[in-house]
C-alpha cells in the first residue's frame, strides 16, 4: 500500500493471510481509510499467483479505484486464457482466474456507468498517477518485453492439434511493472519481479536507459523477485539507488524451495545493510514418529506449518529530513543480515 497524499492510496498487487483475506484491506481499514472511496489505484504488476491472490476482493471493495495492469494482460490471447475451462474442469492457475475475475468487475462497472475507465494499460515511462504530493511512474515493461510476454502467452493457448492443458505462467517475468515513486521527501523504487535480461531492451537494462535517477536516486527499494540472483543487476544498485539504501524484501517458499538463498542474503545485506526481510523463510512442517506421520498423510490432503501473523513493515520519510527513510517492523520482520 502506498499513501499518495491527502486521502488517496494505491494498492500494488495482493496476497491473502491465513484466513484467506487480503491484509491490505484490513490494514487500511485499521487506519480509518474508506477503501471504497479513498483507494485511487489498484495495480497488478504481473500475473504470477503470489502477486494477485485476493486481488478480485480488493478491487470489489475499492469501488472508485482504477485498475492498472501490463499491456500483455489485456490482449485477446490473455483474455482467452482467463475464459478457458475445458471439459468442465478448471485448468488455469489461480493467478489467471483471479485476473479474470478482476477484469469482470472492471467491465461490469464500466457497463453500468459506475466507472468511465476500463483497465489502464501500463508501459514503460508512463505516469500512472500525478498528484499534489506524489508522482507514480511505471518504468516497465518495455515494448520488447511486452512482445516477448505476448509470445509466451500465445504459446499457452490451446490449438486444434494441442489440447488445453494446465496453464502455468512463464517463469520469466517479462511484463512485470516496476514503479518509481517520487514525493516531496524522497523517492522509492518498487521493483516487483523485474529480472535481468540478456539484452538491454528488456529488464533492468531498459529501465536504466530511461534515466529515472535524473530526478535523484531512490532512498528506498522493494528488492525484485524475492532477492533471487536472476533479478540482480549492478546497474539498478549503482544508477537508480542511494549508496546503502533502505530496502525491503519478501521471501518465497514452494515445494521445499525458498528465496532468498544464503548467497542472495549475503549479497543483498552487503549492498543494503539495513535491508528488512518481511515474512517467514523456509519453515518446514514438524516431523513426528512413523505412526503419527502415517495418520496425518491419510487424514490430510496437504500440510504446512501455521505461521501466525504474516510479515508487515512500514516505510516513511519526512519533509524535514528529505531522503531519509524510517522502516518500522510491525510484524514478523527482521534485518536480512540476521538471517544470513
Amino acid at each position: 500500500m502506498v499513501h499518495l497524499g491527502g486521502s488517496q492510496w494505491m494498492i500494488v498487487d495482493s496476497c491473502v493471510d491465513a484466513s484467506g483475506q487480503p491484509p491490505a484491506l484490513a490494514y487500511l481499514e485499521s487506519l480509518g481509510v474508506n477503501c471504497a472511496d479513498d483507494v485511487a489505484i489498484v495495480i497488478a504488476t504481473h500475473w504470477h499467483d503470489d502477486h494477485v491472490r485476493g486481488l478480485a476482493e480488493v478491487m470489489g471493495c475499492c469501488e472508485r479505484a482504477r485498475f492498472l495492469c501490463p499491456v500483455a494482460l489485456r490482449t485477446t490471447e490473455f483474455l482467452k486464457l482467463t475464459q478457458a475451462n475445458p471439459s468442465g474442469a478448471d485448468r488455469t492457475t489461480s493467478g489467471v482466474r483471479e485476473l479474470g475475475r478482476v477484469l469482470e468487475i472492471v467491465r461490469a462497472r464500466k457497463g453500468s456507468g459506475q466507472s468511465e475507465v476500463g483497465p489502464v494499460l501500463v508501459a514503460e515511462n508512463q505516469v500512472v498517477y500525478e498528484g499534489e504530493h506524489c508522482e507514480v511512474r511505471a518504468l516497465s515493461p518495455s515494448s520488447a518485453a511486452t512482445e516477448m510476454a505476448l509470445r509466451a502467452i500465445a504459446e499457452l493457448l490451446p490449438t486444434e492439434l494441442r489440447p488445453h492443458l494446465r496453464v502455468v505462467p512463464p517463469k520469466q517475468n517479462e511484463c512485470s511493472v516496476a514503479l518509481w515513486l517520487r514525493g516531496e521527501a524522497g523517492s522509492a523504487l518498487l521493483a516487483a519481479d523485474v529480472e535481468s535480461q540478456p539484452t538491454d531492451d528488456r529488464g533492468w537494462g531498459a529501465i536504466v536507459a530511461l534515466g529515472p535517477a535524473r530526478a535523484g536516486p531512490a532512498g528506498l527499494v522493494k528488492i525484485p523477485h524475492h532477492g533471487s540472483e536472476t533479478a540482480h543487476d549492478e546497474r539498478m544498485w549503482n544508477e537508480l539507488l542511494d549508496l546503502k539504501p533502505s530496502a525491503m524484501l519478501t521471501p518465497w517458499n514452494l515445494g521445499g524451495r525458498s528465496l532468498p538463498s544464503r548467497t542472495d542474503t549475503e549479497r543483498i545485506a552487503a549492498l543494503a545493510p539495513d535491508a528488512r526481510l518481511v515474512g517467514h523463510v523456509g519453515v518446514k512442517p514438524k516431523r513426528y514418529d512413523k505412526a503419527v506421520e502415517r495418520t496425518l498423510k491419510e487424514a490430510a490432503l496437504s500440510r504446512e506449518t501455521a505461521l501466525g501473523r504474516m510479515g508487515h513493515t512500514r516505510a516513511r520519510c519526512c519533509r524535514l529530513t528529505p531522503g531519509e527513510w524510517r522502516i518500522e517492523a510491525i510484524a514478523n520482520s527482521r534485518l536480512l543480515s540476521q538471517a544470513a
